[in-house]
This record gives structure tokens, sequence and C-alpha cells, in this order.
């Protein structure tokens, strides 16, 4: 009677001595029953199996045709089911044992008993007790978390448990391997429980498919599957996608999936044979990716157009719009017309290089007027615009470029400066002689020239700094960092490239961080005092026309022997007439040199080695030097005299 008890017990059902505890969770044995501690033991012990059975059943029962547990869930059930399914077998055996014995049909030394029972049972023990523990792990888990957690146990020093994990696993992860293979060769995430660890918003625009319309989600990422191993197989999939929707090249998706799908299935056993399967796909994904970006949509040439255009790498093209435009450009910003703009763009393309660049790349070419403030001319508000579309607004992103209209804007101000400033140098040399003949102001026209040189070695050194050890330098590290993309990298490591040039450019040219701002802040400065001091020359150069008409009205012999008592008078007046001029010469130039030395000092201190040696091409004679000391001893020169 023990003995079918057990067996009932080995199925989930109570015997007649032997009964299932609700409230303790499990099997009590009838305390009236008239056993000895040993059998009573004994009996206990082989109750484990029916009480591991009772849950994984339970477990199976409950989840085995519920669909929200997900596929990867489901095959876990079905495990389980075909563990079970060999487990009924044998307690099928041990049935018809019982049942010979009760008969009288088995030998009494050949019988079963409790220990024999025991030893018996011991493999389905092992394995009950394996899936118990799997079930208790994977209760709330999915997908590909579900197959790592079962994945964790292979590592288990048993060959017997090993073994038994490596053939659940394999079934297991039957559903992952079918959906990666579909990702893989043919692009198409079929994922109706989210098992995967890719996931897909349908709702995004195909203008943001590769940026936002996938997700890596490392917590459905199976730990046999590395991280560098995952991020590939993220990024064919999307680049399948890429290619098929934005590059619109649906046939060699369609081509390429038929040929590497057909004769390859992936599953689990042979971790190094995965590897290499997706490293040779996703070589050859990348690969045609950046071939068409490079080719038909002619990316090389889009970013070289940018640097040239933008950037102001095309120096006769910009020295023609500037010239054409500077006029303009002088006015209030509420006269300029964007058609009268975009004819003057076209006349400096037809008259510089920029004429034989590629079609396409000129018609992206534009003008653009930014917002207007009061009081605005035209210099403010009036920038370059390059036209992207897709697939290559991937790469320039609205983001990346508005860094680039922000560099343009830079760039220029700058290109602008020095335009002015060599126009005032320009017209007071011509000047020259008509500046000298007033001998009130001689002295300080030569000042001001003293002080114009100074303020163009400034912007032309600043110019070489940005144009030539900034942006020609990044731009080298991008060429190469391209070339080698080519060769091992995909559209993510072309897109961080270019990030890193922008970021490198900007950063450099103190329109990155906010820690930049203060460079920056005092840079615009500086060129806000250089813009002051030519309006200043103007009024110079305005000021000794005026006087030098005026002088050449005066009687020949009193400008010859000067004994007159106008032209005494006059002298006066020059000089009265001139002092507003003079003092505001002084002071734009002091100030003008006093924020060149701050520059100078906080460049001096940069953890950046290329901005400290911009520090040294700016003063490299030493000559601002020589002003800061001279400042602080006038500084405490007046000191003493004050205490004095």
């Amino acid at each position: 009677m023990l003995l079918r008890d057990i067996v009932f017990i080995f199925q989930g059902i109570n015997g007649q001595f032997i009964k299932y505890n609700e409230e303790s969770l499990s099997y009590i044995i009838d305390p009236k029953l008239d056993i000895n501690r040993t059998t009573r033991d004994l009996l206990h012990r082989l109750t484990e199996l029916g009480w591991l059975y009772k849950r994984v059943n339970e477990f199976v029962s409950l989840n085995v045709n519920d669909p929200s547990i997900g596929l990867v869930g489901q095959a876990f059930c079905s495990a389980l089911q075909r563990e079970l399914t060999e487990y009924y077998k044998f307690i099928a055996v041990l049935e018809a044992q019982v049942t010979k014995q009760v008969k009288g049909q088995q030998i009494p030394s050949q019988g079963l008993t409790l220990k024999r029972l025991l030893v018996w049972t011991q493999e389905s023990l092992l394995k009950l007790r394996i899936m118990s523990v799997l079930v208790d792990c994977c209760k709330k888990q999915r997908g590909g978390a579900l197959v790592s957690t079962i994945y964790n146990y292979t590592n288990h020093g048993d060959p017997f448990i090993q073994q038994f994990i490596n053939n659940t696993l394999e079934e297991v992860s039957r559903p992952f391997f079918e959906m990666l293979q579909r990702w893989i060769y043919e692009g198409e995430l079929e994922d109706p429980f989210e098992e995967f660890f890719v996931a897909c918003d349908p709702n995004v625009l195909e203008e943001n498919l590769w940026q936002l319309k996938y997700e890596y989600r490392q917590n459905m990422q199976p730990t046999f599957i590395s991280t560098l191993l995952a991020k590939k197989i993220f990024s064919i999939g999307k680049s399948l996608n890429f290619i098929r929707y934005s590059c619109h090249d649906s046939d060699w998706v369609v081509t390429n999936g038929k040929a590497k799908g057909a004769d390859k299935m992936l599953k689990y056993g042979d971790i190094i044979a995965l590897e290499s399967s997706i490293d040779a796909t996703y070589t050859a994904t990348s690969q045609r990716l950046l071939n068409i970006l490079f080719t038909k949509y002619k990316l090389e040439k889009h970013l070289t157009a940018l640097k040239q255009y933008l950037l102001l790498g095309q120096g006769d093209f910009i020295q023609h719009l500037m010239f054409q435009l500077g006029p303009g450009l002088s006015k209030p910003s509420n006269t300029l017309y964007r058609h009268n703009l975009t004819g003057t763009l076209e006349a400096a393309i037809r008259a510089s290089n920029a004429q034989y660049d590629d079609p396409d790349i000129l018609r992206r070419l534009d003008v653009r007027l930014l917002e207007v403030s009061s009081g605005d001319i035209g210099w403010d508000v009036f920038s370059l615009d390059y036209h992207v579309d897709s697939p290559i607004n991937t790469i320039f992103t609205p983001q990346e470029m508005q860094r680039y209209l922000k560099l343009f804007n830079f760039l220029w101000r700058l290109k602008r400066v020095e335009h002015d400033l060599s126009s005032a140098w320009r017209r007071n040399t011509t000047s020259a002689r008509s500046l000298y003949q007033i001998k009130e102001i001689k002295k300080e026209v030569n000042a001001s020239r003293l002080v114009c040189s100074e303020m163009i070695h400034f912007v032309y050194q600043l110019q070489y700094y940005i144009l030539f050890e900034v942006i020609e330098c990044s731009w080298d590290e991008l060429v190469t960092e391209i070339e080698i993309g080519k060769k091992s990298g995909d559209l993510d490591s072309l897109i961080e490239a270019h990030n890193k040039y922008l970021t490198n450019v900007t950063t450099k040219c103190f329109l990155g961080t906010s820690n930049n701002q203060n460079y920056l802040s005092r840079l615009l400065k500086i060129i806000g005092h250089i813009l002051q001091y030519k309006n200043v020359l103007d009024e110079l150069h305005n000021f000794a026309l005026k006087e030098t008409s005026i002088d050449s009205y005066t009687p020949k012999t009193e400008r010859i022997w000067g004994y007159s008592n106008l032209n005494k008078s006059s002298n006066q007046n020059v000089r009265e007439n001139f002092k507003p001029i003079k003092e505001r010469l002084e002071e734009v130039a002091g100030l003008f040199k006093g924020e060149v030395v701050n520059l100078l000092t906080t460049l001096s201190h940069h953890h950046d080695t290329d901005l400290r040696f911009l520090s040294v091409r700016l003063d490299f004679n030493e000559f601002y030097q020589e002003v800061s000391k001279n400042n602080g001893n006038n500084v405490n020169s007046g000191k003493r005299m004050g205490g004095n």
C-alpha cells in the first residue's frame, strides 16, 4: 500500500496514508500509520519527487496556453513539458512494477522496495530539482532575459546538470534565434511580445529612422551574446532597414537575405560560429550602406562643401561674396531682401572657382536671414545655408547643421572685421598725403596706423589658427577616420567621427561648452572694439578730408608763410574739433589692448595645448606682456601719487 501511495504522490495525487497539506505546502504522512522511523524517513525523502513534480506541473499547466508569456516563455513551457513526458513514462514503468508485485507476478527478492525506489528515482529527482529551480527563477522573466537566466546555469560543475541545461536552452532559445535570423538577414523585427533586445517604434518618421526608430534594450540581451556582438546585431538590422527605406535599395536587401538565410540556420550551441556569421554579415551590410552614401548620395562631396562654404574654406568665393555684399550689409537689416542676396550669391559663385563644383552641391547653397532685432544691420542677420535631405540628413542632423551655422556666423564676423580693417588701412594709406598735411593730427594719425596694424595682426593670426590649426587639422583627422570606417566601420562610426570633428572645431573656436563662454565673451568684446575703432578711423578720415578741403581755399601766401591771424585761429579750431576724435581713438585702443591682454592671460593657462599656443602666436614678440607691465606700473604710480 505504501508503494502504491508513493507512486500516486509521484503524480501529484494524494494517497491513502500520504496527503498534500495546503497550509504547510508539503506532503504529510498519516501519524497513525504504524511504521518505524527509518521507513518514515524514506517516505519523506520520496515525497520530495512528488512535491517537485507538483510545482513544475502547476507552472506548465498555468502558462503553456498563455500567449502573454511570449514565444520564449512558451518554448520554456514546451521544454518542461517534454521532460515531464519522459517522467510520465518512468512513472508508468513503476506502476506496472507495483501492479505485478500486488498480483504476485513478481519474485519477492526482485520486487520493488522503498529503498530500491529511492535509488531508481535519483535521476528523475535531480531533473525535477533543476526544473523547479528554473521555474522559480524564470517566473517573471521574458524573452532574452529568460534565456539569460537559464544560460547562467550552464557553468555548473556537475556534467549532468550542465548537459540538461544546454538541452533545455537549445529549445528555449529557438524563438530568439528565429527573431535574430530575420533581423540580421532581412531587417525584419518579428517580435509580437517584445522579447528581443531590439525594439521598434512604428510612429517614428522615416527621416529619423537611424536615430530614433529602433532601440537597443540591454535587459533583453542574452548573456551568451557579448555587448559588442549585440551592438553589431543592432547595427545590421538598422542598416538593412536604412538601405531599404532611406536609400531605396530593397532589391539588395532581399537578394542578400535569401543568399545568406538559406544556408545558415542560427541556433544555440556554437557561439564561435555565431560570432563569425554575425561579423561577416555586419561587414557586408555596413560596407554596402557606406558605399551607397559615398557613391549614390555623394556624402564626401557634401562634407567638403560644408567645409568650403560654411567654414569659409573656399577663399576666392568668400572674397567675392564679401566684396559684393559689403556695402549692402552695412545698411539696416530691414532694407535687405532675400532675392537680392541670392542673386549676389550666384554672382559670387560664377566669379570664383565654386562654379566648377557639382551642380547638385551648388543648388543646396542658399542665403539665410537670421531673426532681426532692433538696431541690427545686414552683417548681423546674413548667413549662408546648406540644404540637406534624406538620407544624408542622418549625418547632417538639424542639431549638426545648427553647429555649422554657428561656426559660419562666428567666422563671417571675423571675416567682416578683416574686411573693414583692410578697407580702413587701404583708405588711410591712399590718403596719407592729405592726412599728413594737417600737422595738428599727424601724431595721432601715426598712432592710429600702429593700432590698426596691431588689430590686423590679431585678426590674421586668429583666422590662421582657426582655419588651419583647428579646421584643417580636424578635417585631416575626419578624412582618416572616414577611410578607416569604409573598411571596418558602420554608419554609427561615421556619425561619431563627424560629431567628433564638429565638437573639436566648435570647442577650439570657443563655441563649444559653457566653459568656453568666458573666452568667447572676451573675443567678442575685442571684435566689438575693433569695429568701434574702425568707425573712429572713418571719422578721422572724414575730418581730415574736410580740413584739407578748407585748407585748399586758404590764400596761397598764408599757407606758405603761416603768419595770418586767421591761420592761427584755424589751427586752434582744428585742435578743438579733433579733440573728441583723439579721445575716442585713445579710449578704444586702450580697451582693445586691455581685452587682448586679458584673453592672452586666460589662454596661457588653458588645458588645451593648441589654445595655449594660440596665446604665443598672438603675442610672439611679447608686445602685450610689455603693455601689461606698463599698465601695472601706471596703476602703481597713480596709487603712490594719490597717497602723497
